[in-house]
């Protein structure tokens, strides 16, 4: 168990966060969904504001490539 608790504070930055926040080891399963999760989260994100956002500056900057993709309506 002490081995498994140093592999984890050497590990990577949200696995220290996640650690610290509930005071547990994860095991592998979970911390894979949990980074897929806020992967798969953020580009959702970023994918709305770039091709669906009517937020002005991010429209008129990539109004071009959405009518380009032809599956994107603009108007």
């Amino acid at each position: 168990m002490r081995m498994r608790l140093i592999a984890v504070s050497k590990g990577n930055l949200m696995e220290r966060t996640v650690a610290g926040w509930l005071s547990v080891v994860l095991p592998e399963q979970f911390l894979f969904l949990l980074k897929s999760g806020v992967f798969l989260c953020s580009s959702g994100v970023i994918l709305y504001v770039a091709l669906a956002s009517s937020y002005p500056a991010v429209h008129d900057s990539l109004h071009n490539f959405r009518h380009a993709l032809a599956v994107v309506p603009c108007h």
